[in-house]
């Protein structure tokens, strides 16, 4: 039989050890539904104030996502694996799971934004509900991000089970 238990050592907070009591699969939904919201909401704005300026979405989401990294990582800590014992070490092991899902996300920020998908989204959704799109609208980044954040949801999910549990095996095992 196989056991996976976490690679670091977790100081137990009275936050984290309330948490026990919801699975860790509901606590990852719940930290995820959260940084999406803190990160889409922000990246919204950061686009609004800085596509303007000349910079592509791209970049915005680049720049933005690497400096998020830390901020994701701490919650997922408080929310789901606890808070580490060396917070650095479990900082750097999870952060090329940002990286990844960085460049993912840039990619796909990219390629969406120069196939106009928003654009698209809103007047496939504008001809389902029956409605016209004003003309004087200004262009957002929306429908985009939503399918940037579920592509890059999905990676980091199944990367950070991976990273943050290492398999052991069980003295039985070990014993044959």
């Amino acid at each position: 039989m196989t056991t996976y238990q976490p690679i670091y050592t977790y100081k137990n907070s009275e936050l984290h050890r309330s948490l026990h009591d919801i699975s860790q699969s509901i606590r990852f939904l719940v930290n995820g539904v959260l940084s999406q919201f803190i990160f889409m909401t922000t990246y919204n704005l950061l686009v609004g104030t800085f596509e303007p300026m000349g910079y592509p979405a791209s970049t915005i989401y680049a720049v933005f996502y690497t400096l998020y990294i830390p901020v994701g990582h701490a919650l997922g800590s408080l929310l789901v694996f606890g808070w580490p014992e060396k917070y650095l070490p479990s900082l750097l092991a999870n952060a090329p799971i940002g990286l990844t899902a960085m460049a993912i996300g840039t990619a796909l920020t990219g390629f969406l934004s120069k196939i106009e998908f928003n654009a698209k989204a809103d007047d496939w959704i504008s001809s389902l509900v029956g409605t016209e799109k004003p003309v004087e609208e200004e262009e957002g980044e929306f429908y985009s991000s939503l399918v940037v954040m579920v592509a890059t949801g999905v990676w980091c999910f199944v990367l950070s089970l991976y990273v943050n549990s290492e398999k052991k095996t069980d003295v039985k095992e070990k014993e044959l």
